[in-house]
């Protein structure tokens, strides 16, 4: 008798350990692909914008993972990949001096990064678009809204050309829900 019930003491214990280990590991995974850092800087400047902070953080782990030593194959650097021309154009708006080395620190880059979301949101107002706007460019954006079988009205995109620019875009979009109420 003693045996059968040690028995199933030992089943419930392994039992528990296993789904310990599994939740465990799906916490460490989940934390690994939708990590939360710099969040003093992202809440600062997403206030400061009036940006969806979970979007913020959506946009800089689908452009860097919150590296911010990250450098893209064009060139763009940073947590928000921000390339020199752009740095250049946001510093010139915010009246800072340009220095291509401070895209690597992360304030300033979650600074222009967000400074940059927010100009093209007011250039677009659907959320999709100006998303692809990061991605692909204010220019292509435009051309894009501009082609009737691209655009309906001008204003939303029925369907993004670009492949990587559309995966781009469902990714952050799909990542907000990650981080809401996670900062």
């Amino acid at each position: 008798m003693k045996t059968k019930k040690k028995n199933k003491i030992g089943y419930f214990l392994a039992f528990f350990i296993c789904v310990a280990v599994i939740i465990g590991g799906a916490l460490i995974f989940y934390q690994m692909k939708y990590p939360v850092r710099y969040q003093e800087f992202v809440v600062k400047y997403a206030n400061e914008y009036s940006l969806d902070k979970t979007l913020v953080c959506s946009l800089i782990n689908e452009e860097s993972s919150f590296n911010p030593n990250a450098v893209s194959s064009k060139g763009a650097m940073g947590l928000m990949q921000i390339t020199s021309a752009t740095g250049e154009f946001i510093a010139k708006k915010l009246d800072d001096e340009f220095v291509e080395e401070n895209l690597f620190d992360p304030e300033t880059n979650i600074r222009y990064g967000c400074f940059y979301l927010d100009y093209l949101r007011t250039k677009f107002v659907d959320e999709e678009v100006y998303l692809s706007a990061y991605n692909a460019g204010e220019t292509t954006v435009r051309l894009w809204l501009s082609n009737s079988n691209l655009s309906n009205d001008g204003v939303t995109l029925s369907t993004i050309p670009y492949k990587i620019t559309r995966e781009y875009t469902t990714s952050i979009l799909q990542g907000k829900k990650h981080y809401i109420g996670r900062i």
